[in-house]
């Protein structure tokens, strides 16, 4: 199987195989990066011997990874056979836990789904169900794949906090009877595939950076606003992590709110862009204008689709709502960009489909706030998916070394040394 030789981050192998893994992964980065390359176009590039790199060649084309695609121009001999990268050549299973709900999709490089599956699951009913749920929905989604061997590893993207100090534990926040589940360990003994856990928010980043609106950047900030509020930071083409797994917890970052009446108050920022914050906001909106109903749907019904749906209608009260989280999501990136300087900033989330309604006082207040050029704005390309395939392309990336896997600051440290 392919994806036994790639997976760095959970392998323990001995130096001589870290080091040809190595080489490979540089291999297929720089197919995916430069496009059709000869033996010898690798070989100076990654400062490899000719032999060596046609041994990785010869094992790819064996494995269906790449193969010959045309002849490059002769320098006055023959003329050299280029090779290329079959975008469908390596697939990754991605799986997304939310806390109602699971999904999951295979995905190859172009991000083309080769496989999908579904299932309710809610994490307070308990550790031991939500397992037997997991088990059974990668074992669906494997067998949807006419060639399940060709899946190299496992991602898997969980609501909450992946500390590099405790690697794949999975312990979520609010949930009553949780232990923790190990789920390097509970995946890969099951289906003996390479297991990586990460963050939601950060795999949606890479997802994004793989796939999606961040192609071709180097540094980008993402944000994905659902429930609440989480956040990634691409650096260098790579996921940083930080010391210990929570960079990007904008959510957490308190803001000081202005009522109009001369009161600041400080609330935490997820607290005022979530879709909590927003359907508690609209119905306080309705009901102090005596309205009992909102689109037809009476206010002890009201979500935040609801909100958004009036307001793309023309509701201007609803249009007003969403305009306090623009506002409030514009200071949680003004705040950010003064560290990171990120000139491109990602929104993902099911509320960013209200669009210019969050986007437009967004800008505004980053126009307004930042003592440098504003970054620009574009709005998450994978929608409901982003999650299963931001956990696919966590494979993926570690596999032909784009991103290089997640770093903290005494690894940056330890490279410019």
């Amino acid at each position: 199987m392919v994806g036994t030789h790639f997976f760095r981050r959970v392998s323990k192998v001995g130096g001589v195989r870290r080091v040809r893994d190595e080489h490979r992964a540089q291999v297929l980065g720089r197919l995916r990066a430069h496009g059709n390359l000869s033996k010898a176009m690798l070989a100076r590039d990654l400062g490899l011997s000719v032999p060596t790199i046609s041994e990785i060649l010869a094992g790819f084309e064996t494995e269906g990874v790449v193969r010959p695609v045309s002849e490059g121009e002769s320098s006055g001999g023959r003329r050299p056979i280029l090779y290329g990268l079959r975008m469908d050549g390596l697939l990754a299973a991605g799986v997304s836990v939310d806390r109602h709900h699971i999904s999951a999709v295979v995905s190859d490089l172009s991000g083309h789904i080769h496989g999908e599956v579904s299932a309710d699951c809610d994490l307070e009913d308990g550790q031991r169900r939500f397992e037997r749920t997991l088990e059974r929905l990668v074992g669906r989604l494997l067998a949807t794949v006419e060639t399940p061997d060709r899946v190299t590893g496992l991602g898997v993207a969980v609501p909450t906090r992946m500390q590099r100090s405790r690697p794949g534990m999975f312990l979520p926040q609010q949930a009553p009877g949780w232990t923790g589940l190990d789920l390097h360990a509970f995946l890969a003994e099951r289906f003996e595939l390479p297991v990586v856990a990460e963050n939601r928010a950060h795999a949606v980043a890479v997802g994004e950076h793989l796939f999606g609106a961040g192609q071709g950047a180097t540094d980008l900030l993402c944000l994905v606003v659902d429930e609440g509020l989480g956040g990634a930071v691409i650096s260098g083409g790579r996921l940083f992590t930080g010391g210990d797994g929570a960079a990007g917890a904008v959510g957490r970052m308190i803001l000081e709110l202005n009522d109009g009446k001369g009161r600041v108050t400080p609330v935490k920022a997820s607290d005022v862009v979530g879709c909590s914050a927003i359907i508690r906001a609209a119905v306080g909106r309705l009901r102090a204008s005596n309205r009992r109903r909102l689109g037809g749907v009476p206010l002890s019904r009201v979500d935040a689709d609801v909100v958004i749906d009036e307001a793309l209608s023309g509701d201007v009260q609803m249009a007003d709502v969403l305009a306090d989280v623009g506002r409030g999501l514009g200071a949680v990136v003004a705040a950010t960009l003064c560290v990171t300087d990120s000139p491109l900033v990602v929104l993902c989330g099911s509320t960013m489909r209200a669009g210019d309604f969050i986007v437009g006082p967004l800008q505004e207040v980053t126009d307004r706030r930042l003592p440098f050029a504003p970054p620009t704005i574009r709005l998450g390309r994978l929608g409901a998916r982003g999650g299963a395939l931001g956990a696919a392309a966590l494979v993926l990336t570690d596999m032909v070394g784009m991103a290089g896997g997640p770093i903290s600051p005494a690894q940056e440290i330890a490279g410019s040394l």
